[in-house]
């Protein structure tokens, strides 16, 4: 699988006596997960942090913030032709959903986004998608792999 082109982490942040500072900027090794999808871990929180922001420093990965009002995960995943393939991450290839708001971006290629009520639309370079802590499901059936940019939001669910 061909994968992005030198995916990076590039993160700023304010040092203590002022001054705009690079405090990540280094390759990304994407997690592999089954059916050769990819998961790049960019950047999150826990909560909502403060401003002025400097964590320099190893990067600790986060889980996606489901439930956890205030927390954000930035990731870049790459889904290959005809995702899901054998072997698939189960919750990218089946309907899931979690307590976040999802915000989505297509960066290349296309891919089908399915919704429980069974429509699927199709997402094309360009597309945003922002998605209400709602069931669905991914599919790539082109032949052609898939980039997508994702931002995790934390949210309460009130219902069951």
């Amino acid at each position: 699988m061909s994968e992005p082109d030198g995916t990076r982490r590039v993160i700023t942040g304010q040092s203590t006596n002022g001054k705009s500072v690079y405090t990540h900027l280094e390759e990304v090794e994407p997690l592999r997960l089954g059916g050769d999808m990819l998961r790049h871990i960019i950047w999150g929180w826990n909560e909502l942090p403060e401003l002025p922001l400097y964590e320099p420093g190893p990067y600790k990965v986060n889980e996606i913030p489901a439930g956890r009002p205030g927390g954000v995960q930035v990731e870049l995943w790459v889904l290959p032709p005809h995702f899901p393939l054998a072997g698939a991450h189960e919750n990218a290839s089946s309907m899931h959903s979690y307590d976040t708001i999802d915000i989505v971006f297509v960066i290349e290629g296309e891919v089908d986004l399915e919704q429980s009520d069974g429509v699927t639309a199709r997402l094309r370079r360009g597309d945003v998608v922002v998605q209400n802590g709602t069931m669905h499901a991914w599919n790539n059936p082109t032949d052609a792999r898939c980039v997508l940019g994702f931002v995790f939001c934390g949210a309460n669910r009130t219902d069951s």
